[in-house]
C-alpha cells in the first residue's frame, strides 16, 4: 500500500508506504488547517492510499467552494 498526505496550497507532505505514519501525519495536518494561522490554515487535506481518497477534511478556505 502506498499513502500521501496532500495539503491544499501545499501540495504533497508525506508519501510513505506505512499506514500508520501517514494516518498519524493526516491528523496532525488536519489540526493546521484547523488552526486561524500558519501556511495550513483552512486548507484541504486528503489522506490518499493507492491513488484514492481515504480521508478528507474540507478546511474553511475551500468550503465556499465544494
Amino acid at each position: 500500500m502506498r499513502y500521501q498526505v496532500i495539503v491544499g496550497n501545499i501540495g504533497t507532505v508525506l508519501d510513505t508506504d506505512n499506514g500508520s505514519l501517514a494516518n498519524k501525519e493526516y491528523g496532525q495536518w488536519v489540526a493546521k488547517s484547523k488552526e486561524a494561522h500558519g501556511r495550513a490554515s483552512g486548507e484541504f487535506v486528503t489522506l490518499m492510499c493507492n491513488g484514492e481518497p481515504k480521508f478528507e477534511y474540507c478546511g474553511t478556505l475551500d468550503a465556499d467552494n465544494a
